[in-house]
C-alpha cells in the first residue's frame, strides 16, 4: 500500500446549499473554479475529462467518474488512473465536496484524497501538503464564483 495523501479545506458562505450545488454538480462548470482547469470535455453520464494546465504550460487531460451525487449534500469524483500516465504515481485520486447547512448559509468542505504509488513518510507528507493546497485553492475558487454569481 502506498502513502495516503489527504487534505481538506472548509469555509462557510452565505449562499444556500442549492446555490452552491449549482456550481459543483455539473462538470461543465468546473473550469470556472477548479485550480488550473481550462475546460471540461466529453461530459456525459457522470463521466468527464478535465483539461488542466501544468506548471510548464502543457495541457494535461484528466478523466473522471462521478461516484456520488447526493443533492445538495455531497458530490464525489474519482479519477480514472489505469492506462494513463498518472498510474506511475497514483493508485487512486478522489475529490469530495460536502455541503452542510450553516445558519442561513452553507459550510463547504473540499477534500482531495490520493493513494500514492510511492511509500514512506516523506511521500505522505508531501502528498498531504499538495492535497491540502489543491483543496484550499478549489474552495477559494468556488467561493469566488459563488460570490460573483450572487
Amino acid at each position: 500500500m502506498g502513502a495516503i495523501a489527504e487534505g481538506s479545506a472548509s469555509k462557510t458562505t452565505d449562499a444556500a446549499p442549492e446555490d452552491v450545488w449549482h456550481h459543483i454538480s455539473n462538470a461543465t462548470r468546473l473550469p470556472a473554479w477548479w485550480p488550473k482547469a481550462e475546460r471540461a470535455e466529453d461530459v456525459q453520464g457522470g463521466l468527464f475529462t478535465l483539461v488542466l494546465r501544468s506548471s510548464r504550460g502543457v495541457p494535461v487531460r484528466t478523466d473522471w467518474t462521478t461516484t456520488t451525487s447526493k443533492r445538495p449534500e455531497v458530490q464525489r469524483w474519482e479519477q480514472q488512473i489505469v492506462n494513463t500516465p498518472f498510474e506511475k504515481a497514483l493508485k487512486t485520486s478522489v475529490v469530495e465536496i460536502r455541503l452542510e447547512p450553516s445558519g442561513d448559509g452553507t459550510r463547504i468542505t473540499v477534500t482531495v484524497e490520493r493513494e500514492l504509488i510511492q511509500k514512506g513518510m516523506l511521500a505522505a507528507r508531501m502528498g498531504r501538503k499538495a492535497s491540502k493546497e489543491q483543496a484550499g485553492l478549489a474552495l477559494d475558487g468556488l467561493l469566488r464564483v459563488i460570490s460573483s454569481a450572487g
